[in-house]
């Protein structure tokens, strides 16, 4: 087959020289087609699946103890731990919390304290995330009009 193709490349270009050289890449650019493929799938794979698991509704509700202290209430489908991870910038959720109670649930409870008053950033997670999970993040800040 390959002396099939190598007097079929040789008659097309005019010159043997190049036509070997194809032939003789043939493997590497076929894996490299083939690796091409595999990344662009997978990464269309977890767009989808992060997608999917966004649109699910968590039931997301905050209340504020005082300017500075929040609970964070949200359910999720399946019994979990849940945990909060916070920050001041979006790109930087460096904190953690864990919900009030030590028994997976799924209605989830987690006290945030010290909360500025510019506000933070936070995303919701459980035990039970996939590792390519990409959250969604919601902004927490305290607005007192909304006090009665």
């Amino acid at each position: 087959m390959k002396s099939l193709l190598l007097k079929k490349l040789t008659a097309t270009f005019k010159r043997p020289d190049l036509a070997q050289i194809f032939v003789g890449k043939m493997p590497i650019v076929l894996f490299s087609l083939f690796l091409a493929s595999l990344v662009i799938g997978l990464t269309g794979a977890v767009v989808i699946f992060n997608k999917k698991e966004n649109l699910k509704e968590n039931r997301l509700e905050v209340t504020f103890v005082d300017p500075h202290q929040a609970l964070v209430f949200w359910t999720t489908e399946k019994p979990s731990q849940g945990y909060i991870r916070y920050g001041q910038s979006p790109k930087s959720l460096s904190q953690t919390a864990t919900q009030t109670s030590s028994k997976p649930g799924t209605i989830h409870a987690v006290l945030l304290t010290e909360v500025p008053l510019g506000g933070v950033y936070f995303s919701l997670h459980t035990d039970l995330d996939s590792p390519v999970f990409w959250p969604k993040i919601n902004h927490l800040v305290f607005d007192p009009s909304t006090i009665q």
